[in-house]
């Protein structure tokens, strides 16, 4: 007979099981009700597929006027207020001012944006939602069979609701490909294959804010492989696109110099809704003196780039466990680190999570419930709040989740016995 008072884990999985599917309900027909509301609002284009805007008028640019044409702001002009005037509905409460949605993104990349601009604006972002979302499916399957997480399904489902992939598919951005790049290094990592790793990490150079901590982590990790890998696979990329028409590359360092200025005025940018320490020191000037924002956002800077770092130098290990922490913890702390950073980029940290959950399949029900409770605070706030104010407040605390993430990473990492003798 059990003792008084203790439970044993068979029973209480299946309460836990029951609560997430409660949770995972509630926030579904929560997020389905916002999504709703802000059509009626406010229209598409505007909230609702804002990222998309941006994407269908340079692909629209592209089939006009070649390569160069997404960062030309007149071309991209003129298509999204076509776009603006038929579908934003300006007399709704909280409707932003028309504004350009830059694109800076190099090609090839661009090229992904012209198949969807083959159909009718409302049909495209419904086309472009719904391979992305398929996307967001099959690619957590793959990392399941990868990594080895024998019942994924409730944790795809919680992913699925979570801010970063509910925010990415209503804005319709296209954060979901540096899950899948980072993912592919990932796993090619874990079978010892560096050289493909660096292949793959060098595809994200499309979000190049997302490799400003993972770059310099890998040179301390000794990772030269990985380096060179990344360095050949930009080459790969972008040589074919000079070769075709070499002007597009002037207009995008001048266009990305522009954007990477925004202080929120361009659509997009938003600082302070980020997931960054930036965005912790715009939002703490709101309640007190600037400069002791920005003193404090520089030392959780300094101390999250160190985080990183120090998990990078565990990359090396031979315990697979240790090797997946510290791609956690570097993923983490990048995206906390790093100038730019959106709450959908902070999809980057659900491969090694898979690999973590992998080996310690405890993690899992706190990930899934963290996912979920964080989704239903945001919409708590939408519904309560401003819309703007609701993604300030997941943006700080996405920060914090991150910088304890990696905080917590770099410390289980120590407490298995730190850095170990190198693999193989």
């Amino acid at each position: 007979m059990e003792p008084a008072g203790i439970i044993t884990r068979d029973r209480r999985a299946p309460a836990v099981r029951r609560g997430l599917a409660v949770l995972a309900a509630a926030v579904l027909v929560a997020e389905a009700a916002f999504v709703v509301g802000i059509i009626r609002e406010r229209g598409l284009f505007d909230y609702v597929a804002l990222d998309y805007r941006g994407s269908r008028s340079a692909g629209e640019a592209i089939l006009e006027h070649g390569l160069g044409a997404p960062y030309d702001p007149p071309l991209l002009e003129a298509s999204q207020r076509r776009l603006y005037e038929r579908h934003v509905r300006d007399a709704g409460s909280g409707t932003l001012p028309f504004d350009i949605v830059p694109v800076p993104y190099p090609p090839p990349f661009t090229l992904a944006f012209v198949p969807s601009t083959l159909l009718p604006p409302v049909p495209g972002f419904l086309a472009w939602t719904l391979a992305h979302l398929l996307v967001l499916v099959l690619y957590q399957l793959r990392l399941a069979r990868a990594f080895g997480v024998a019942r994924p399904g409730w944790l795809i489902v919680a992913v699925l609701l979570s801010p970063p992939a509910f925010i990415h598919l209503v804005m319709g951005q296209i954060s979901v490909w540096l899950m899948v790049f980072f993912g592919e290094a990932l796993v090619a990592f874990d079978r010892g294959r560096p050289l493909r790793a660096g292949l793959w990490l060098g595809l994200m150079f499309f979000k190049p804010q997302a490799l400003v901590l993972i770059v310099p982590a890998l040179a301390v990790a000794g990772q030269w492989r990985v380096l060179g890998g990344m360095a050949a696979m930009v080459v790969m990329a972008l040589a074919p696109m000079l070769a075709i028409h070499s002007g597009w590359l002037i207009d995008y360092v001048t266009g990305l110099r522009h954007f990477v200025g925004a202080t929120g005025q361009v659509m997009n940018a938003f600082p302070s809704s980020m997931t960054t320490w930036r965005a912790f020191a715009l939002n703490a000037g709101r309640v007190a003196p600037p400069v002791l924002g920005w003193v404090a956002a520089g030392v959780g800077m300094a101390a999250t780039g160190a985080i990183g770092l120090l998990c990078a130098r565990r990359l090396r290990s031979g315990d697979r466990l240790v090797v997946g922490l510290a791609w956690l913890g570097l993923a983490a702390a990048a995206n906390a680190f790093t100038w730019h950073a959106h709450v959908h980029q902070s999809l980057l940290l659900v491969p090694p999570l898979f690999w973590v959950i992998g080996l310690r399949r405890e993690v899992q029900a706190p990930a899934e419930a963290l996912c979920l409770v964080l989704a239903g605070g945001f919409l708590a706030a939408a519904f309560t709040t401003a819309v703007g104010l609701a993604h300030d407040l997941l943006g700080m605390v996405l920060l914090a989740v991150l910088a304890t993430t990696a905080a917590g990473c770099a410390v289980a990492i120590r407490r298995r016995g730190g850095l170990q003798a190198p693999a193989g």
